[in-house]
Protein backbone atom coordinates (compact mmCIF):
# COMPACT_ATOMS: atom_id res chain seq x y z
CA UNK A 1 0.00 0.00 0.00
CA UNK A 2 1.43 3.43 -0.89
CA UNK A 3 2.66 5.52 2.04
CA UNK A 4 0.27 8.35 1.18
CA UNK A 5 -2.74 6.05 1.56
CA UNK A 6 -1.43 4.57 4.83
CA UNK A 7 -1.07 8.05 6.33
CA UNK A 8 -4.70 8.96 5.76
CA UNK A 9 -6.21 5.74 7.09
CA UNK A 10 -8.04 6.14 10.39
CA UNK A 11 -6.07 5.17 13.45
CA UNK A 12 -6.60 1.78 15.03
CA UNK A 13 -8.22 2.97 18.24
CA UNK A 14 -10.24 0.94 20.66
CA UNK A 15 -12.41 2.26 23.42
CA UNK A 16 -13.47 0.66 26.64
CA UNK A 17 -15.87 3.07 28.27
CA UNK A 18 -13.93 6.30 28.87
CA UNK A 19 -10.60 4.59 28.16
CA UNK A 20 -9.28 4.91 24.61
CA UNK A 21 -6.18 3.18 23.27
CA UNK A 22 -4.82 4.21 19.89
CA UNK A 23 -2.46 1.41 18.90
CA UNK A 24 -1.18 3.13 15.78
CA UNK A 25 -0.23 6.28 17.67
CA UNK A 26 0.61 4.43 20.92
CA UNK A 27 -1.56 6.88 22.85
CA UNK A 28 -3.92 6.26 25.74
CA UNK A 29 -6.56 8.67 26.97
CA UNK A 30 -8.95 8.44 29.88
CA UNK A 31 -11.97 10.75 29.72
CA UNK A 32 -10.14 12.48 26.86
CA UNK A 33 -7.09 13.22 29.00
CA UNK A 34 -3.80 11.70 27.78
CA UNK A 35 -2.14 9.24 30.15
CA UNK A 36 1.64 9.20 30.37
CA UNK A 37 2.61 5.55 30.44
CA UNK A 38 5.99 3.88 30.33
CA UNK A 39 6.64 1.51 27.44
CA UNK A 40 6.01 -1.52 29.67
CA UNK A 41 2.80 -0.02 31.10
CA UNK A 42 1.55 0.72 27.59
CA UNK A 43 2.31 -2.81 26.34
CA UNK A 44 0.67 -4.30 29.43
CA UNK A 45 -2.48 -2.22 28.97
CA UNK A 46 -2.60 -2.89 25.21
CA UNK A 47 -2.31 -6.64 25.85
CA UNK A 48 -5.14 -6.61 28.39
CA UNK A 49 -7.25 -4.46 26.03
CA UNK A 50 -6.92 -6.94 23.15
CA UNK A 51 -9.81 -8.89 24.67
CA UNK A 52 -11.43 -6.77 27.42
CA UNK A 53 -12.97 -8.86 30.16
CA UNK A 54 -10.92 -11.95 29.31
CA UNK A 55 -8.37 -13.15 31.84
CA UNK A 56 -4.79 -13.05 30.57
CA UNK A 57 -2.58 -15.43 32.50
CA UNK A 58 0.56 -14.17 34.20
CA UNK A 59 2.90 -16.28 32.09
CA UNK A 60 1.47 -14.91 28.81
CA UNK A 61 1.79 -11.36 30.13
CA UNK A 62 5.42 -11.90 31.14
CA UNK A 63 6.28 -13.56 27.82
CA UNK A 64 4.52 -10.88 25.75
CA UNK A 65 5.38 -7.69 27.63
CA UNK A 66 8.86 -8.66 28.81
CA UNK A 67 10.35 -11.60 26.88
CA UNK A 68 9.72 -15.27 26.32
CA UNK A 69 12.81 -15.99 28.39
CA UNK A 70 11.85 -13.78 31.36
CA UNK A 71 12.95 -15.41 34.61
CA UNK A 72 12.67 -12.48 37.01
CA UNK A 73 10.45 -12.12 40.02
CA UNK A 74 6.68 -12.22 39.62
CA UNK A 75 6.72 -9.07 41.71
CA UNK A 76 7.87 -7.19 38.59
CA UNK A 77 4.46 -7.76 37.03
CA UNK A 78 2.67 -6.85 40.26
CA UNK A 79 4.67 -3.60 40.47
CA UNK A 80 3.70 -2.61 36.91
CA UNK A 81 0.04 -3.53 37.47
CA UNK A 82 -0.01 -1.34 40.60
CA UNK A 83 1.57 1.58 38.74
CA UNK A 84 -0.91 1.22 35.88
CA UNK A 85 -3.85 1.08 38.30
CA UNK A 86 -2.64 4.33 39.92
CA UNK A 87 -2.40 6.05 36.55
CA UNK A 88 -5.90 4.85 35.62
CA UNK A 89 -7.13 6.37 38.88
CA UNK A 90 -9.17 3.36 39.94
CA UNK A 91 -7.78 -0.06 40.81
CA UNK A 92 -10.99 -1.70 39.54
CA UNK A 93 -9.85 -1.17 35.93
CA UNK A 94 -7.53 -4.17 36.27
CA UNK A 95 -9.00 -7.12 38.10
CA UNK A 96 -6.75 -9.76 39.65
CA UNK A 97 -7.79 -13.36 39.22
CA UNK A 98 -5.76 -14.88 42.04
CA UNK A 99 -3.41 -17.60 40.86
CA UNK A 100 -4.36 -17.05 37.20
CA UNK A 101 -3.78 -13.55 35.86
CA UNK A 102 -5.47 -10.22 35.21
CA UNK A 103 -8.32 -8.80 33.17
CA UNK A 104 -9.30 -5.33 32.04
CA UNK A 105 -12.79 -4.17 32.99
CA UNK A 106 -14.71 -0.90 33.13
CA UNK A 107 -15.32 0.04 36.76
CA UNK A 108 -19.00 0.55 37.57
CA UNK A 109 -20.08 4.17 37.71
CA UNK A 110 -20.63 5.63 41.12
CA UNK A 111 -24.27 6.65 41.76
CA UNK A 112 -24.82 10.37 41.38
Amino acid sequence: MPAVIRRVEPSEASALGPLSIDVRLREVTLYGIPLRLTAKEYRLLALLAEDPGAVVDRQRILETVWAATFYGSGKTLDFHIAALRRKLGDSRWIENRRGVGFRLTVPPSEPA
